[in-house]
């Protein structure tokens, strides 16, 4: 018997890199989902089953940990990732209390691979 894939859904408002990420994703045995907004991804997250989110911080409207944290209520023990170019301590702190692991932008391959399969 065929084993689930896990779904990653994947939200950043650069739809290029989201759906490049998504596409290295599905060859590393992942089933992406995609969105382009926090509040895209809000619905998605709930309907499509998503098993982990990896998401951008920074975000038109809602910001990435913002995200993490409506999942969260709503799916305890969601597993995040959040990405950002911006490595300050505040950001790393807020992605961080809203219950997600951080990953630098440009994203490592590698990292975001073991983050994943961690899960």
């Amino acid at each position: 018997m065929k084993t689930k894939a896990i779904t990653v859904l994947v939200v950043d408002d650069n739809h290029e890199l989201a759906e490049n990420l998504a596409e290295i994703l599905g060859m590393r045995g992942f089933a992406a989902v995609v969105a382009n907004s926090a509040e895209e991804a809000l619905p998605r997250a709930l309907t499509d089953g998503a098993d982990l989110l990896v998401t951008d911080f920074r975000l038109p409207g809602m910001s990435g940990a913002e995200l993490v944290r409506r999942l969260r209520e709503k799916r305890e023990g969601l597993r995040a990732i959040v990405m950002s170019a911006y490595t300050d301590d505040t950001t790393v702190a807020a992605a961080r209390d809203a219950g997600a692991d951080f990953l630098p932008k440009p994203v490592d391959l590698g990292a975001l691979s073991r983050m994943l399969s961690a899960a």
